[in-house]
């Protein structure tokens, strides 16, 4: 489905569903937070059911066919990007700006600009800019291919559009001008001068009075070009290079780290405005003051005799030189305010481009570009106009991976490219391979006289020893961020400045750094070479202690077979608890993985497995985080079996079989439970030994291995009495789970109730809440539809109260089966959808499979056999991936009846033959109403 938000937002639907479409839209395929959507659709004074307006808007998008997804903290609208007009428009933008062949370009802008049908409903303003600098762009590629005539009406549309924007007016100018219509260009620039004043007060910038003069006189050549040559495969930059090419003058600041293009984007601007600065185009590579000055006078033709020995005497010269005249001046690698302010220009005409790696302050009336590295497709394109297109096409991917190890830094895909030019036989998959090994990184990317590593290193030799030490820190640390619960540990604020200032660090965020990849191989390599190993060592331990000082005041009580199994090591808690708890894992998440895998590889096992278990009960097992929970518990076992402590390999062991049972990988838990359940075994520790048994239990149990699972369950329990509670509560849950399957309904009571009871001395509302929840089965299995309900809505409202979301999943599933048996199948649609979104959204495939089921019994209730059929029979691979025999014969026991419904008896007798087969084969209650169900189906009950 497509959707449109340049003008009326389509598909249509109402205002404030549109408004928040069109926020979803721009943001399309990332998460915008609830808040930030409450606060763009109403404002700072939104009403006080905002989230319930929000939740019930976000329905109807829903029904509406888009796919608008909820997430943990907020909402997304699931699409490719290209199905929305706003991206196909910065897509066909930014294929313009890399286009070298000008009729191409205007084609491309004039299909941007034909997207847009009116004013967006958000972020009109904003968007609006972009439209008129794609305007303005289309514009010049018209002009530069001589379509002066043809342009002249639609670029007046253009100007009626947009009355104060005076590039455009005098493009309208030049292009009256080049038809031979001077006349109307001087008419023109009146209007425009008559709109600035009569509007704003101000009179035409200089650049519109000078194309004025230039009308009335005609123009000058350019006398004098000292420029570097043009790099002919110069990429990207597209809105750095519009900010410099809108300018009227001025001093501009081009700042950025070694390597990332600043003096190309400089040179190339130059380059651009030649024809705005006739008067000369100069460049000066940096040493001194003084020498420069020299330099820029000689090259405006000031004889030798008269250029004057002191420093303050040349500038003063050099700004009389320059006095009304139009000259573009590149100063190329400024480390210093003071080397600059003797070189700028007194005329208002003139435009001074400054080069630096240093973020330096105190010059006056200056504005800055930074610039950051390129785009993963920018830095592809600079590759391919290097080696050409047939290189890059024939080993695509491997061209993306090249750029990727580069960093996206200009200067080593440049290095790349040029090495990969003077070997044609060289596939670009070889530098693949040479670049992948992060030790020899850097002596790959060295190329004659370019180097990463040389520019890095000159850098960092002006800094002081206390500044190089904190830049050694980040580069061993091996994190790709740094917030401040992490750095505030290790390092001065001060100093972390200091790194900002020379470009080698990045802010982002707030009290958040960044490091380049490349920068980070370089401070590691001079960490590794420059201080002990011990001094490494407690760099990365001092930062795991920081993080578990902050996480290990986040874990919750999860009703996991598994519970934490280890200390604190002594760590307090002293950290201040984010106010946004899944926001800030959401954000932290892939860091605290890092840092695991660094201790780890580090050989500092103790504290990574400490970590890598918090997490669990922090953030990873109560949302369902398979893949960091996985890579943080296998790197911190690598590196315990690397020092032999086996009760460590238990614990991880252990939660490592929670994982996968969690994951529904019912035969790989088994092993690992067995596993850890033989060292605690061997090691005599009793409460270990509990844990696995809990764990293997509930295993034994989902695959309908029921005499295996009260075996191990019965010892877990008797192991764990009077030591653990919670361990204790959750053995009688599965205990009890086990004998409502078996249909003794009595001991599931007792056992159910007793488990309740546990679970609340133990203070944990999830495990009482799961344990509600099993005794309104019982009571649903019975028919005592009053009672199960009761329980039911009560473990929903306690699980509400918890803030878990996919226990909430579990309990609304329950409580609409027992809405079903009362034929209230519109509130029971309404559980269903909330649990099978809420499945879905933590990639919960047996909770997911056991709502789809209850929806296949829900369409059986309301007559729409062929829709229950459809949903029935498609769950019956699910249930054999997942080894789960019993919900395999309770969905062809369903399916039995759709058949019988249909009056397909054949396909009735077969799904019931082969439900009966399994329900004797398990011993299950179900085995003994074998003979009911032709009865049942005629009467439409419902199945349990």
């Amino acid at each position: 489905m497509e959707v449109r938000i340049l003008g009326p937002v389509e598909p249509s639907v109402p205002p404030k569903p549109a408004q928040i479409l069109a926020v979803l839209a721009v943001e399309c395929g990332r998460i915008v937070p609830v808040e930030r959507l409450i606060d763009l659709i109403w404002g700072e004074e939104p009403p006080p059911q905002a989230r319930k307006s929000l939740q019930v808007h976000i329905s109807s998008l829903r029904r509406s066919g888009l796919p608008v997804e909820h997430r943990a903290a907020g909402y997304v609208l699931n699409a490719d990007p290209e199905s929305v007009d706003l991206h196909a428009f910065r897509r066909l933008v930014t294929r313009a700006g890399d286009e070298a062949d000008l009729k191409v370009k205007a084609e491309v802008l004039n299909e941007a600009l034909q997207l847009w049908r009116g004013t967006p409903v958000v972020f009109a303003q904003t968007l609006d800019v972009q439209r008129l600098a794609a305007a303005e762009a289309w514009v010049d590629a018209e002009l530069a291919l001589g379509r002066h005539a043809e342009l002249i009406d639609r670029l007046g549309a253009f100007v009626a559009e947009y009355p104060l924007a005076e590039r455009l007016r005098g493009q309208l100018m030049t292009a009256l001008t080049r038809a031979g219509r001077r006349a109307d260009a001087m008419r023109v620039f009146r209007e425009t001068r008559k709109v600035l004043v009569d509007e704003l007060g101000v009179e035409p910038g200089e650049q519109l009075q000078q194309l004025y003069r230039d009308v009335l006189e005609g123009s000058r050549d350019s006398r004098r070009n000292y420029l570097p040559r043009d790099a002919g495969d110069f990429t990207g930059r597209n809105r750095e290079l519009s900010r410099l090419l809108d300018s009227d003058g001025g001093v501009w600041w081009i700042e950025g780290p070694a390597g990332v293009g600043k003096s190309a984007l400089a040179v190339h601007a130059a380059h651009r405005l030649a024809d705005r600065y006739p008067d000369g185009q100069l460049f000066v590579d940096l040493h001194s003051p003084s020498g420069a000055l020299d330099a820029l006078l000689r090259a405006m033709d000031v004889p030798s005799e008269r250029i004057p020995e002191s420093a303050e005497e040349r500038a003063a010269l050099w700004r009389a030189t320059v006095g009304g005249r139009r000259v573009v001046i590149v100063l190329d690698g400024v480390t210093s305010v003071s080397q600059v302010r003797p070189l700028l220009p007194g005329s208002p005409g003139c435009l001074t481009l400054i080069t630096s790696r240093s973020r330096l302050c105190g010059l006056e009336g200056v504005r800055r570009i930074p610039l950051d590295v390129l785009s993963s497709d920018e830095a592809v394109t600079l590759l391919q106009r290097i080696l050409g297109d047939d290189r890059v096409s024939a080993e695509p991917d491997q061209a993306q991976e090249v750029a990727r190890l580069c960093g996206y830094l200009p200067l080593a895909v440049r290095i790349t490219g040029a090495r990969l030019a003077g070997r044609a036989h060289w596939p670009v998959s070889k530098l693949v391979r040479r670049l992948s090994d992060e030790r020899s990184r850097l002596d790959e990317l060295v190329a004659d006289d370019l180097a990463v590593r040389a520019g890095l290193e000159l850098t960092y030799r002006a800094l002081d020893e206390n500044v190089r030490r904190a830049y050694r820190i980040f580069g061993f640390l091996g994190l790709p961020e740094v917030p401040s619960f992490l750095w505030a540990h290790l390092l001065d604020e001060d100093v972390l400045d200091q790194l900002v200032d020379a470009r080698l660090l990045d802010v982002i965020g707030s009290a958040r750094y960044r490091m380049h990849e490349l920068v980070r191989l370089h401070a590691r390599e001079l960490a590794e070479a420059e201080d002990r190993q011990q001094e490494r060592e407690d760099v990365v331990r001092r930062a795991v202690v920081a993080a578990l000082s902050t996480v290990d005041g986040l874990t919750e009580q999860l009703f996991l077979a598994v519970p934490r199994m280890q200390d604190s090591l002594g760590i307090v808690a002293t950290a201040a608890r984010p106010t946004d708890k899944d926001a800030w894992f959401a954000r932290e998440e892939s860091l605290l993985t890092r840092l695991v895998e660094r201790a780890a590889e580090l050989g500092l096992a103790e504290i990574a497995s400490q970590l890598a278990e918090v997490l669990v009960f922090a953030w990873f097992g109560l949302r369902n985080r398979y893949e960091a929970w996985e890579r943080t518990h296998t790197a911190a076992l690598e590196a315990v079996w690397r020092t032999g402590d086996l009760r460590l390999e238990a614990v991880l062991r252990c939660s490592l079989g929670q994982m996968h049972y969690k994951r529904d990988n019912l035969v790989e838990a088994r092993s690992w439970f067995d596993t850890a359940q033989t060292l605690f075994v061997n090691m005599g520790d009793k409460r270990g030994e509990a844990v696995a048994m809990n764990g293997i239990g509930m295993v034994c149990r989902d695959l309908g291995q029921y005499p295996c699972a009260l075996e191990a369950l019965d010892r877990a329990r008797e192991l764990m009495k009077s030591q653990d509670l919670e361990g204790e509560a959750h053995a009688l849950y599965g205990i009890g789970s086990i004998k409502r399957e078996l249909g003794d309904d009595e001991g599931s009571f007792e056992t159910l109730r007793l488990a309740e009871s546990i679970y609340r001395q133990a203070r944990s509302r999830r495990g009482e809440a799961l344990a509600a929840r099993g005794i309104g089965l019982v009571h649903r299995a019975r028919g005592e539809l009053d009672l199960a309900e009761d329980h039911i809505r009560r473990a929903h409202e306690m699980v509400a109260g918890t803030g878990d979301e996919l226990l909430g999943c579990y309990t609304a599933q329950a409580w609409a089966k027992v809405l079903l048996r009362r034929g209230l199948f519109d509130p029971a649609e309404v559980l269903l959808r909330q649990a099978l979104d809420g499945c879905r959204d933590v990639g919960d495939r047996f909770g997911e499979a056991l709502v789809r089921r209850t929806v296949g019994e829900w369409r059986l209730a309301a007559g729409d056999h062929a829709g229950a059929r459809v949903a029935l029979t498609d769950l019956l691979p699910v249930w054999n991936d997942l080894s789960l025999p019993l919900w395999r014969a309770r969905t062809l026991r369903d399916l039995g009846a759709v058949h019988a419904c249909l009056g397909d008896v054949e396909g009735a007798d077969r799904s019931w033959r082969e439900a009966a087969e399994l329900f004797t084969r398990l011993g299950t209650r179900e085995m003994g109403e074998v003979r009911q169900w032709p009865a049942q189906w005629a009467s439409r009950a419902l199945s349990r």
